[in-house]
């Protein structure tokens, strides 16, 4: 499977460039017309385009997740970006992480339809 992802609108436009360059399939809510939408909208359209949330607004999106599994909708994905693990200003540790997650996804090791957490 193909990873590709959604960066929530923490995640700056910036790295979204980086990603693409280092040969990544991401797009950022920032600067397009999901800017703004509530976070349902934005879980909703990530599914719908096929992309992987990538977030660290994990306190909204893990109950949004879980309820959509509830109701029988199973999401694209979701990317838990912790804080403790992350500086939202820190691209290129992020870059990084996304890109060996992106790999073990298309290897099939991880399924991040259930949430899956960044790490370094």
């Amino acid at each position: 499977m193909k990873a590709r992802f959604l960066l929530d609108e923490q995640l700056s436009r910036k790295l979204a460039a980086a990603a693409v360059r280092a040969g990544l399939d991401v797009v950022a809510v920032s600067g397009s017309d999901l800017a703004g939408c509530d976070d349902l909208r934005i879980l909703l359209a990530a599914g719908a385009q096929g992309r992987i949330l990538v977030t660290f607004n994990i306190r909204h999106f893990v109950p949004l997740v879980t309820d959509l599994i509830h109701s029988g909708v199973t999401p694209k994905g979701l990317v838990k970006i912790s804080p403790k693990s992350f500086h939202p200003g820190d691209l290129r540790g992020i870059l990084r992480a996304l890109i060996k997650l992106a790999e073990r996804i298309e290897r099939g090791e991880v399924d991040p339809s259930m949430g899956v957490t960044l790490t370094r």
